[in-house]
């Protein structure tokens, strides 16, 4: 016992430190995001463009480290909760024994009438002090009983803990991995931007100006389409308009841009061809996790960046959900769900990024009649496959 409470102590010493090294890191994130956003404020050029990469690198290789340790810590703490569930399973155990014993003395005792041990006893004072110990083997027992009990309950808790902590356990070990790539990602980015402008300034800029005009013919392509299939929605068969239709597709949801005709949209026409914003856009830095709203079947994925990089959503995943709606993730990182795969509400389909045409990290998310989806080419070619449906504002249903 003593060994296992040293160990136990050593665990927890060990805990701390991570728990120290967990909080200095998510202070040095913090710092890296602050520096990304006043850099984001900037004109756009190639230095700043470097900048903003090399920032981007350093917050992930700290996003990456600070997963490492919060992977350590949940490996220590369901080896401490292992050790403890150990040692009340003993405790347990001696407490069901002692039970046992004592109920084998009651039971003796009680066998017996009072007056068979009134003529045991040679004088009456013994008489009573054996009935006294009657009354306390009964006492022990109850309290023994309850603390039966409570050790049972703590013991169902710490069970349910080290449960929580290993799913918590697996969720890190599947975000460490996506950091990695990532990373990886970032760095194969800037590599080909600094051989692709040969680090001059005069380039870069020519590089802009053509992902630029591509962007706006992909943008009203897409707005003409969309445009004609929101004519087939049927209001009628869809879910009454109300909170929690949908959940959020990101944690402590931030909206940075809303649906439709908003300020951003009518003063970027250019990007937003019919003056409106087929979605809603939420706050979301590289590598932040990004849920089903509903459950459903992964139609489609896909990423524009192939055939057209810069132009539109990037990496992009589409659900189609029984309610008759379909839900669009676009510019993502990584995404971690297959064509034709089921998934729960909730469930983690990838990573948000900075694919496609964005002004920013970001999560785009637009949602769909699914009988108006449509996949295809841009009109102009320039994009190989674009999901394409009549959309609907997303607040009416989150």
């Amino acid at each position: 016992m003593a060994a296992g409470a040293t160990s136990i102590d050593e665990l927890r010493s060990h805990i701390r430190e991570r728990e120290e090294e967990i909080a200095t890191l998510e202070k040095e994130i913090r710092t890296y995001q602050d520096s990304l956003e006043k850099t984001g404020a900037e004109a756009n050029t190639l230095s700043r463009e470097i900048n903003s990469l090399d920032l981007r690198i350093k917050k992930l290789n700290a996003d990456i480290r600070l997963t490492n340790n919060k992977i350590k810590k949940t490996e220590l703490t369901i080896e401490k909760l292992g050790i403890e569930i150990d040692e009340r399973e003993k405790d347990i155990s001696n407490k069901k024994n002692t039970m046992a014993e004592l109920l084998r003395t009651v039971y003796e005792l009680e066998s017996e009438t009072l007056v068979e041990i009134l003529l045991s006893h040679e004088h009456i004072s013994d008489f009573f002090d054996n009935l006294e110990y009657l009354s306390n083997l009964d006492t022990t027992l109850k309290d023994n009983l309850k603390e039966l009990r409570e050790l049972k309950v703590f013991l169902e808790e710490q069970k349910f803990e080290t449960e929580k902590e290993e799913k918590q356990l697996v969720k890190l070990n599947t975000d460490f991995g996506a950091q990695k790539n990532i990373e990886e990602g970032i760095k194969g980015e800037k590599s080909s931007l600094l051989k692709t402008t040969k680090q001059k300034e005069a380039e870069y800029q020519k590089l802009l100006s053509a992902k630029e005009k591509q962007r706006i013919a992909i943008e009203t392509e897409i707005a003409e389409i969309e445009t004609e299939l929101r004519l087939l929605i049927d209001p009628a068969s869809l879910p009454e308009s109300r909170k929690g239709v949908l959940a959020s597709p990101v944690e402590s949801p931030f909206i940075t841009q809303e649906f439709g005709k908003t300020a951003f949209a009518k003063a970027a026409s250019d990007v937003y061809g019919s003056g409106g914003h087929n979605g809603v856009d939420f706050r979301a830095s590289i590598g932040t996790r990004i849920f089903a709203a509903d459950g459903g079947e992964i139609i489609k994925t896909g990423n524009t960046d192939l055939s057209c990089p810069g132009g539109s959503y990037g990496k992009w995943i589409l659900i189609q959900h029984p309610n008759n709606l379909a839900t669009l993730y676009a510019h993502l990182s990584v995404i971690n769900v297959l064509d034709g795969q089921n998934i729960s509400r909730g469930d983690l389909i990838g990573y948000s990024g900075n694919s496609g045409y964005t002004t920013g990290p970001h999560l785009h998310f637009t949602v769909y009649d699914a009988r108006t989806i449509r996949f295809g080419p841009s009109k102009s070619g320039r994009c190989t496959l674009l999901p394409y449906g009549g959309y609907l504002d997303p607040m009416g249903y989150l």
